[in-house]
């Protein structure tokens, strides 16, 4: 039987089960028999295994808190959760300090240091902005930051751009990339042959940048806290 965390709720009406690169984590109402548990996760070890074959297939998610490691603009830094000091970004040390009340609680961590990590992209977006949006005479109305599931950034019809905080992670270049993808939306709207003669206009390496993304965008999410 594979190893699993065990998580019961007077909510829940049936059992599920969910794989993760962190683990096994099985969901159960209260009141569960364990012979009941145990026959239905026999049921379901081929598809466990089959799940966790195809997740050693794929690049791995970030687990600050467990390898202590983060990416930051294509390089790993060191990252360490503390319950005294200031939360920072040391580059000359490729150094994350997180504080935190509980460094033990994963999900604080996470929080945490996505703020951290938001704050280090807004900046550098920050300072490139302006001279992209002039060369590519695009007016904007806002740029936002916020952590999406599946994309990269997001442009609105009113021209509000938003950028996804674990960019951060990616090498400038790529970064970059996604600013002026979005920025063409903001003259065309859809994935359309003009959008893209727009992109490879003022990036003309952007196939580069999208192959990286299909192929290893996966390694910059932050993994969820269990």
């Amino acid at each position: 039987m594979f190893e699993y965390q065990l998580k019961q709720s007077n909510r829940r009406r049936s059992i599920a089960i969910k794989v993760t690169e962190a683990g096994v984590v099985v969901y159960t109402p209260m009141g569960v028999s364990t012979h009941q548990l145990h026959s239905w996760l026999l049921s379901k070890q081929s598809w466990v295994l089959a799940q966790q074959k195809k997740l050693q297939t794929l690049p791995q998610l970030q687990v600050p808190w467990v390898s202590s490691k983060v990416r930051i603009f294509g390089e790993v830094y060191e990252c360490h959760f503390h319950s005294t000091g200031e939360s920072e970004v040391i580059h000359n040390k490729q150094t994350v300090n997180v504080c935190v009340t509980q460094p033990s609680n994963t999900a604080e961590c996470r929080k945490a240091l996505l703020l951290l990590l938001q704050s280090e992209l807004e900046r550098y977006v920050m300072s490139v902005l302006p001279a992209l949006t002039k060369n590519m005479g695009v007016c904007i109305a806002s740029v936002k930051f916020r952590e999406y599931k599946s994309r990269w950034g997001s442009c609105s019809s009113n021209k509000a751009l938003t950028f996804n905080t674990l960019l951060v992670g990616a090498h400038k270049a790529a970064i970059e990339y996604v600013i002026i993808h979005e920025l063409a939306h903001c003259h065309v709207l859809a994935h359309n042959h003009a959008f893209w003669q727009i992109v490879s206009r003022y990036c003309s390496d952007y196939q580069e940048h999208v192959r990286w993304f299909r192929v290893s965008g996966r390694s910059l999410f932050i993994s969820k806290a269990q």
